[in-house]
């Protein structure tokens, strides 16, 4: 049977060697022809992105995106990005005396807004706020870098306080402390000097009015600050020190100050504490100190409030007003506070594993004490304690949830009738965010 096969087994390969050998040559010369298609788009590809790089380096603007666009010119002489951010919020809370009864949500702030700068040392912010269906102005200005000194002129906060100077956005309770409120720190119109180095700041500002004043006879406002601190990055840690001053004094055609604080929930129906106006000028004195190592952070400020009288009552000297607090915090997951030196203030924190790539986030946790004092020389407006705990759970760089729980003492307040005719009441306070910034 084998012998039979094999001769034909023989044949069949005797006729197919030639007609492999025949195909040999048309096989190579197609691989030569898809390797001359190859080089031959290689090179397309080479040409397409060399015509892109000159199309770049030839383009007048430059796109980046992060989280916002910015738009700027190929020399760097102007800019202009997108900023905004949105807090949307609920709280819930209750007192003794029945003056609280909230169970509500609000958006706290709906910013939108532009800022940049124009041939290089020229720089502009325009932002408006549509939360409560109203438009307000917010940080409205000009500014004009001079090397050794920065001017601004416009719409802005004065120069007080580290929790004040620090963003909302970075902020690590949902409010900030009770004597910033109380005592009126806020955005007003005029202009203001700024010095500094690497580790230390000096800001003068002289202001009159608000944003939105008519012709008149207007207050006039006076605030200066300086700070010193520095990171030490071999060790993750920092450290801040600063002092402020304010004077104000009321025009004409303005009513006098008042001090008032509500608990500490912007969704509070009223305030709890309250002297009533009856001061023509005022001046503060605030005191400022903070910490960070790794992922623990403390910070501290006091502040004191002279008010002079408008009609001064012979038996009592004019009274002085307090509030301070003390306060820190922990990330469980590791982050730091950021603190930047050469504005005397904290910045975004930088989360380690975001929960868009798939990690858990940043987890911190904090917790504050803090007092306001509005009663001395027969001013009875109260004197309010709080204690703040809180939960931030920070999804990536631009966006966190915010949880605060706050139990507020009230004692004194004899000249608000929320408080009954004790002038004593207990709130409790419960408060979430939902934040995104860009």
């Amino acid at each position: 049977m084998t012998r039979k096969r094999f001769p034909r087994a023989l044949q069949v390969t005797s006729a197919l060697v030639p007609a492999l050998l025949a195909a040999a040559p048309a096989a190579a010369q197609s691989l030569d022809e898809l390797q001359r298609q190859i080089e031959t788009l290689q090179q397309q590809v080479d040409e397409l992105k060399a015509a892109d790089r000159k199309q770049a380096a030839e383009s007048d603007i430059r796109l980046k995106w992060g989280p916002a666009p910015q738009i700027s010119s190929a020399d760097g002489r102007f800019s202009m990005k997108l900023r905004g951010r949105l807090f949307v919020d609920a709280a819930w809370m209750s007192d003794d005396d029945g003056a609280y009864d909230v169970d509500a949500t609000e958006f706290r702030a709906a910013r939108l807004g532009i800022e940049g700068k124009a041939w290089n040392n020229v720089k502009y912010k325009f932002e408006v706020d549509f939360a409560g269906n109203e438009v307000d102005l917010k940080d409205t200005l000009i500014g004009y870098d001079a090397g050794i000194v920065g001017i601004d002129v416009g719409y802005f906060k004065t120069f007080n306080s580290l929790d004040e100077q620090t963003s909302s956005r970075y902020a690590t309770f949902m409010e900030r402390a009770s004597f910033t409120d109380a005592f009126a720190l806020d955005r007003q119109t005029g202009i203001g000097l700024g010095f500094g180095g690497d580790n230390w700041t000096a800001s003068f500002g002289a202001f009159k009015g608000g944003s939105d004043n008519a012709s008149g006879d207007l207050g006039e406002t006076y605030a200066a600050r300086v700070t010193f601190g520095d990171v030490i990055k071999e060790m993750n840690a920092a450290y801040h020190i600063g002092a402020s001053y304010r004077y104000r004094k009321t025009g004409a055609d303005e009513g006098n100050f008042r001090y008032r604080q509500r608990a500490h929930q912007h969704l509070a129906p009223t305030r709890i504490v309250d002297t009533g106006a009856f001061a023509d000028k005022d001046q503060l004195f605030g005191f400022e100190l903070a910490g960070v190592y790794g992922p623990f952070s403390a910070q501290a400020e006091y502040a004191v409030l002279k008010a002079d009288r408008a009609n001064p009552d012979p038996a009592f000297d004019d009274p002085s007003f307090k509030g301070w607090y003390v306060d820190g915090s922990w990330f469980i997951t590791g982050e730091s506070r950021k603190y930047e030196a050469d504005k005397g203030a904290f910045g975004r924190v930088r989360v380690n594993n975001p929960v868009t790539e798939g990690g858990f986030g940043a987890w911190q946790v904090a917790a504050r004490y803090d007092v306001i004092d509005l009663s001395d020389e027969n001013v009875f407006g109260g004197k309010q304690k709080t204690w703040i705990v809180g939960v931030n759970w920070h999804l990536n760089d631009y966006s966190r949830i915010m949880m605060n729980y706050s139990k507020s003492d009230i004692s004194d307040a004899f000249n608000v009738a929320a408080n009954g005719p004790d002038g004593e009441n207990d709130v409790d306070a419960f408060g979430i965010r939902f934040q995104v910034d860009w």
